[in-house]
């Protein structure tokens, strides 16, 4: 079972690998939060390049290099290489920087929680990686009860 905790995010570089659907429903979310985004991938989602019109964030399209952890102070791996995402989970531990493994939560030092905010209320929501269809559904109802069908269109996962 895992504590929640909120983090202040403005001033904290993060940097997410991987620019695919999970990539980028995390950029989405974050986007929203800091300003110090950096999104490395050999290939950037047309997601994420629109999502970089709206907000601040820099976009490297390339492999990852072992150097784009320097001064991070949040990493996910979001990649489709399990390999790769095992790697800089490693990387991430020797560095004792806090990673998010989209595709192992073994390697995890964090979960990322579904989100739903109604200007500074902010409730994450979380099955400690276990049950996305739970999560998908309270968020719905979380959503209902505090801000009605105006919102439906607005949650972030």
């Amino acid at each position: 079972m895992y504590f929640p905790v909120f983090i202040d995010l403005s001033k904290k570089q993060v940097l997410v690998v991987g620019a695919g659907k999970i990539a980028s429903r995390r950029v989405r979310t974050l986007s929203s939060f800091t300003g110090n985004i950096t999104v490395v991938a050999p290939q950037i989602s047309q997601e994420i390049r629109e999502l970089a019109v709206q907000y601040p964030m820099t976009l490297d399209e390339r492999s990852f290099l072992p150097e784009d952890l320097e001064q991070k102070d949040m990493v996910l791996a979001a990649t489709d290489d399990d390999t790769l995402n095992r790697r800089i989970a490693s990387l991430c531990k020797e560095k004792r920087i806090p990673v998010n493994v989209c595709s192992d939560q073994t390697l995890c030092d964090f979960q990322f929680p579904s989100v739903v905010r109604d200007g500074d209320v902010v409730i994450g929501i979380n099955a400690s990686g276990k049950d996305h269809h739970l999560v998908k559904k309270t968020r719905q109802k979380v959503e209902q009860s505090i801000c009605g069908e105006k919102f439906r269109s607005n949650y972030i996962d």
